[in-house]
């Protein structure tokens, strides 16, 4: 083995018995390796491994084991200016709290504490008064109501085949989902697969193409010859993780138990056939957890692999290299944690869990771990009608973890009580009881928008306040006893501009 180090020295070490790629194994747990494409030996390395967040996605137990996505989300925590944005976020959420009473100056400022705590960025004055509220109105009762019915259903299928009253029938899945018998017929018109205007023979049409594109997908992938595979180096790791996915995804469900099971073949085939749909995503862990319910539900591959599709197109962002998505939709929910329940949020940033990095695998794949198969399928068609806002599924997490703020709260937990608790979460989570909370809290936060940071608005689609400008939060925001240390001014600024994007 060679090492390339920085000041262009070079020196090599001898392994024997596979000793090399034991100590490349080891070696991942201290430095973020990155392998290059043009070689399977070669290896980057791109920086150190932070121990303790190792530790903690380790404990989240998202794949049973580290995969290439999690690496590139812990990779990125390493870029500064995320690291600095996240932290700084996590951290100023109480100002921002501050600065959405609609005062210059928090209720009970006056009352401070001169000790300075010290951060990574900056400094922190702390007040000894708690957070003032939003004084907003309080959230409304909710209630579900039952699924969506072969009768309903009937009434918005007309006689041709196309679909109407569309808003009607959204509604009406959003309030209690789909009645099981319906799911192979419906979950294609919310997945985008047939779109709602078509009837009958164009249905059938755009069915008939979509199985010959499917095959053609399928074909493609088969036909590379050994020596092709060989020489595509990013081709052949693909197909070995989705290899590895697919033997390891949802074994307890009969549907896929057993070996030699054809349903296996099925999950491996579209999931290949995904990679060639759409070369630049490949494959991600993860993904194989979205498609497993569809898979069972449809239970054939062209009917499968465009809902998967439909879904992917929703949910892409989870899973690409940049994880833009991810970190977006952490800073937008440590906001509306911030908001909702200031309490909860104040005590994450105080014991080192303020960056919610616990929710990652709630959002990767929409809550697939945490609820049954049945639970999922009514989670996510909920999810899949858009309403009654963008992000629903964030309101969603902090209803999750409002329900469980005082276990969370309890005996002054840390981050890794914290972790271990919300791994003790699945499959003992109340499904309508949380849709019902998300929902109350949409519209207690609708009914106090004008009184709503701009990122708020943004992230659930509500009317940004032309009071609410993010130049005037800013000087709020900076008002709320928050210095930035001297050496790190511009970092602090990108975390604030960042809040209020």
């Amino acid at each position: 083995m060679f090492f390339d180090l920085k000041d262009n020295t070079t020196f090599d070490v001898d392994f024997q018995n596979g000793d090399a790629y034991n100590f490349i194994s080891s070696f991942k747990s201290y430095a973020i390796l990155e392998k290059s494409r043009r070689s399977r030996q070669k290896y980057y390395v791109k920086g150190s491994v932070n121990r303790e967040l190792s530790k903690s996605f380790a404990e989240l137990d998202l794949f049973g084991e580290q995969g290439n996505l999690v690496a590139r989300f812990m990779k990125d925590l390493h870029d500064r200016p995320f690291e600095t944005t996240l932290t700084a976020f996590s951290k100023l959420t109480g100002a921002v709290a501050s600065g959405l009473t609609g005062s210059a100056r928090p209720e009970g400022a006056s009352n401070i504490n001169h000790g300075l705590s010290h951060g990574d960025e900056y400094e922190v004055i702390a007040t000894t008064s708690q957070q003032p509220s939003l004084g907003m109105s309080p959230r409304p009762e909710v209630m579900r109501g039952p699924p969506l019915s072969v009768e309903e259903w009937m009434r918005h299928a007309n006689d041709d085949g196309t679909i109407s009253r569309i808003e009607s029938l959204l509604q009406t899945i959003f309030r209690g989902g789909i009645d099981h018998a319906l799911r192979y017929d419906v979950w294609k018109y919310l997945l985008n697969y047939l779109p709602f205007r078509l009837n009958h023979t164009e249905a059938a049409e755009l069915r008939r193409m979509k199985i010959k594109e499917y095959q053609t997908l399928c074909q493609q992938w088969q036909s590379f010859t050994p020596g092709q595979e060989e020489r595509f180096s990013l081709f052949r790791d693909r197909k070995s993780l989705i290899s590895k996915d697919v033997n390891r995804t949802d074994r307890t469900f009969e549907y896929f138990a057993g070996d030699r099971n054809p349903h296996l073949d099925s999950l491996n085939n579209i999931l290949m056939s995904y990679m060639m749909y759409n070369f630049d995503l490949g494959y991600v862990q993860g993904m194989s957890d979205l498609l497993s319910p569809i898979l069972m539900l449809m239970d054939n591959e062209p009917d499968a692999f465009w809902c998967f599709v439909g879904f992917m197109d929703r949910t892409m962002g989870n899973f690409m290299m940049e994880q833009t998505s991810m970190k977006e939709q952490l800073l937008q929910l440590a906001c509306l944690l911030q908001i909702l329940d200031p309490e909860l949020a104040n005590y994450l940033n105080a014991h080192e869990s303020g960056n919610l990095f616990f929710c990652f695998r709630w959002l990767l794949v929409l809550f697939k771990r945490e609820f049954s198969n049945e639970d999922i399928m009514i989670i996510w068609e909920v999810f899949w009608t858009g309403l009654p806002c963008p992000n629903f599924h964030l309101l969603f997490c902090i209803a999750i973890l409002e329900t469980e703020r005082e276990q969370i709260m309890a005996n002054d937990n840390g981050l890794s009580d914290i972790l271990a608790h919300v791994n003790s979460l699945s499959m003992n989570i109340d499904r309508d009881a949380m849709l019902c909370k998300a929902e109350a809290m949409y519209l207690q936060l609708q009914a106090n928008a004008e009184k709503l940071p701009k990122m708020a608005c943004l992230t659930l689609g509500l009317a940004v306040s032309v009071d609410a400008s993010a130049a005037e939060q800013e000087e709020r925001f900076k008002d709320t006893h928050v210095t930035p240390s001297d050496d790190e001014d511009d970092a602090f600024e990108k975390a604030i501009s960042y809040s209020f994007l």
